[in-house]
């Protein structure tokens, strides 16, 4: 048994209590032995103080009026003791929480990348193959490091399980590493933000899911995580076995804006947030607090053209129209929507999205064919299909 293994076993059997989650990471021997060795410093400390308290009042009370009290001055054998033992303990204490340290800021060289972005109220994490996702996944017992910067304000990202934690800082990037040690169960290991950034600060929460990278699937001849990887790199196709098949727009819209976390501030049942409703936004009358275009009028009458301008420039620069009463809070995602032309189709899928939620919209009525992606290169919804068609034409 290693080292590791042993320390948790050990820590585990003699220290268990309610205070800690099961652990699933490398790190989490070295935190919890630390974190169990304090506590039960304390708790041997607390019955050793309280209980000679309770001895000396008892042993020692006053029994008559007339009783003197003996004038013993000190001991010096005993104030060394007293002074002495503490001294050890926390140095001993100092040289596991150093020790741990070390290894909880030193990631190897073969660790797997992931970017994390966070934004009130959500985190996008963003992996090696141009995947993106609102939750993260990782591979079984391989080594992973976090570069983690914020948008807006200060935030953190906490994964109680793997006992690991920092902070995510406008204009700065910071790090973590660990290695999963324990498939997780579907819905995940829980991972919240710890910095209060706001009015949703309590809803910013997301899920880790660790998944198995050895065990191929005799159906599909992938692993779990490799399979997740490519769904996530393609969010517009779904597979069933060798089956493809294309996602409508609106659908993968509404996804794409979950992992955005758009959703943070803007509902879609009509009620009030941070930024407008998306139910019925779509040709509906605006009024607007600022515009960067003097005079600029947006009405349900307008055409769509105008409509689809307007959406697209307030996902990327919502600075530059501002709709009354709302204040300008809103993270520009020019850099998230664009790019590159997978980047610009999701941006559309959004749009499509928000269209969606408008009371006139009609869905494009695709026939099985023209979904099935094993049939046609392209997405029949996609500007690559329409640019294929014109050219037909």
């Amino acid at each position: 048994m290693t080292r590791d293994g042993t320390m948790m076993n050990l820590t585990h059997l003699l220290a268990q209590t309610f205070w800690l989650p099961k652990p699933a990471s490398n790190l989490a021997s070295d935190v919890d032995f630390g974190f169990y060795l304090i506590y039960w410093v304390s708790v041997f400390f607390f019955v050793v103080v309280v209980g000679a308290m309770v001895l000396f009042i008892i042993k020692y009370r006053r029994r008559s009026l007339d009783q003197e009290t003996s004038t013993v001055t000190h001991n010096t054998p005993l104030e060394i003791l007293w002074s002495g033992l503490p001294l050890l303990i926390v140095i001993g204490i100092f040289w596991v929480g150093f020790k741990g340290f070390l290894d909880y800021d030193r990631a190897p060289s073969n660790v797997t990348i992931i970017g994390v972005e966070a934004k009130k109220w959500g985190f996008t994490f963003s992996y090696p193959n141009g995947a993106k996702s609102d939750q993260l996944v990782v591979a079984l017992n391989e080594p992973v490091r976090l570069d983690m910067t914020s948008v807006d304000v200060l935030h953190a990202l906490y994964i109680p399980a793997f006992r690991t934690q920092r902070n995510l800082i406008p204009g700065r990037l910071t790090n973590i590493w660990f290695q999963p040690t324990k498939v997780s169960s579907e819905e995940g290991f829980p991972a919240f933000c710890t910095q209060y950034c706001g009015k949703d600060h309590s809803a910013m929460v997301t899920r880790v899911h660790v998944l198995d990278n050895k065990t191929l699937d005799p159906k599909t001849g992938k692993t779990a995580f490799a399979a997740k990887m490519e769904e996530l790199a393609n969010p517009f196709v779904k597979k069933d076995g060798d089956k493809r098949t294309y996602v409508a727009y609106k659908d993968v819209g509404q996804k794409i804006a979950m992992q955005a976390g758009c959703f943070g501030c803007h509902s879609v049942d009509g009620k009030a947030g941070t930024g407008p409703t998306w139910q019925g936004l779509y040709k509906k009358d605006h009024q607007f607090s600022y515009s960067n275009e003097a005079g600029y009028t947006l009405t349900k009458g307008d055409s769509d053209e105008k409509w689809d301008a307007y959406i697209r420039e307030s996902i990327l620069r919502p600075g530059l129209k501002i709709v009354s009463p709302f204040a300008n809070q809103m993270s520009p995602y020019e850099s998230r929507f664009t790019g590159t032309p997978a980047r610009e189709e999701e941006l559309r899928a959004v749009m499509e999205y928000i269209r969606s939620l408008g009371p006139d919209y009609k869905p494009s009525e695709l026939s099985d064919e023209e979904m099935d992606a094993n049939k046609n290169p392209h997405h029949p919804q996609s500007m690559a299909a329409k640019a294929a068609a014109e050219k037909k034409d």
